[in-house]
């Protein structure tokens, strides 16, 4: 097996398209090495493998647009040429660090500017698509429905009446510095949040309408799938159920937020901890709290929990913790703490379309030091 200094080398110059034959035997061969050794991806070590995948292509096509010097949109669909680059790259970042790997640095003075609208679409037939704001293309099923980018950051799935559907499971996940709509197949509309997923049928059948969400979502959903019909629609996190018939509410339930809260805008919902048979129904301007196995509501100001929707931040008496993971998905920043910075609680608002620099001017009027480096900040008291 070559050093890594060789093996770095031998990357550089496949990018670049300038290898012969015996590097590329050398570089698959070593790839073969690590494969057959490298554990299983683990995601609070490397982070969301379609995520880190999605990276990796970005800064390969970029490598490779710069050298030709090509001035084009990035393509959302995989290229069968850069598959065998992103095998390699995978197998071999659970080895290697990442930066140094590609050979690519970030400058040590960046503009963090605020997240926008991006997204990985996996179909249920193994097909993966990169949205962002450029994304035009459309896609049709075999069996009759289409998926179409109605506007920037919106996806829609439509079906042709009377034409049959399989209930594929599609799954759409929403990077750090990312958000992004949905319609699905009956007209629910969903908006992701950063950091956020929603796995869900290409076609709703049966009794019901199901769909799995990680993160954060706020639902708009469709009463009336058919004139003859009405299915319940669910939502199904880690720790609870909701169940509605149509209605408008949000849920955050972030894995690492101690609660999972379901904000009821308008309609009826009813929340069950997966775990527990008990349930708790909502009024609008309710909200639900499920700590542990504990679960409780309270009247709130529904506007707070849905202001990122609305492109803000809003902090009610929020723990400083809390708003910094809330920055951190949002600007795709790590987040450290140099001293113990105790129970501080803020309250305010600020737009999230301001870049990160200013949101941290405005922190700094409590007393509180932050430190931007890159993309790390630092906190003390």
């Amino acid at each position: 097996m070559k050093d890594r200094k060789t093996i770095q080398r031998i990357i550089s110059k496949y990018l670049k398209k300038k290898t012969n034959k015996q590097e590329e035997d050398q570089l698959f061969s070593f790839y073969k090495h690590i494969e057959s050794q490298t554990e299983e991806w683990d995601e609070t070590k490397h982070g969301n493998k379609k995520i880190r995948e999605y990276i990796i292509w970005k800064k390969i096509d970029k490598t490779i647009a710069d050298k030709q010097k090509i001035d084009k949109p990035f393509q959302f669909l995989f290229r069968p040429s850069m598959i065998a680059a992103v095998a390699i790259f995978l197998a071999i970042v659970l080895m290697m660090n990442f930066q140094n790997l590609l050979e690519i640095r970030e400058p040590q003075a960046i503009l963090v500017r605020p997240g926008s609208d991006k997204a990985i679409l996996q179909l249920a037939d193994g097909r993966t698509m990169y949205l962002d704001s450029t994304t035009s293309e459309n896609l049709s099923f075999a069996t009759g429905g289409a998926i179409q980018m109605l506007e920037k950051g919106i996806l829609s799935y439509t079906l042709r009446n009377g034409t049959p559907h399989d209930e594929g499971i599609n799954t759409i996940t929403v990077p750090k510095g990312g958000k992004f709509k949905l319609l699905l197949a009956d007209g629910t509309s969903v908006m992701l949040n950063a950091s956020s997923s929603l796995s869900f049928p290409t076609n709703f059948s049966g009794k019901e309408r199901r769909v799995k969400l990680m993160g954060e979502g706020y639902f708009e959903v469709t009463k009336k799938v058919t004139k003859a019909e009405k299915l319940p629609f669910i939502v199904e996190t880690d720790k609870q159920i909701v169940t509605v018939l149509g209605t408008t509410f949000n849920i955050n339930a972030y894995q690492d937020e101690e609660t999972v809260k379901t904000t009821l805008i308008e309609g009826s919902v009813k929340v069950s901890p997966t775990d527990r048979n008990t349930s708790i129904i909502l009024k609008p301007g309710q909200q639900s709290i499920l700590n542990n196995k504990n679960l409780t509501f309270k009247q709130v100001d529904a506007s707070q929990s849905i202001a990122w929707k609305q492109g803000d931040f809003a902090f009610d008496d929020m723990p400083l913790e809390e708003i910094m993971r809330q920055i951190s998905r949002w600007y795709d920043v790590e987040v450290s703490y140099e001293e113990n910075i105790g129970k501080i609680k803020l309250g305010g608002s600020i737009s999230r379309s301001k870049d990160i620099q200013e949101v941290l001017d405005v922190l700094k009027l409590t007393g509180i030091h932050f430190n931007l480096k890159g993309r790390r900040i630092m906190i003390k008291p």
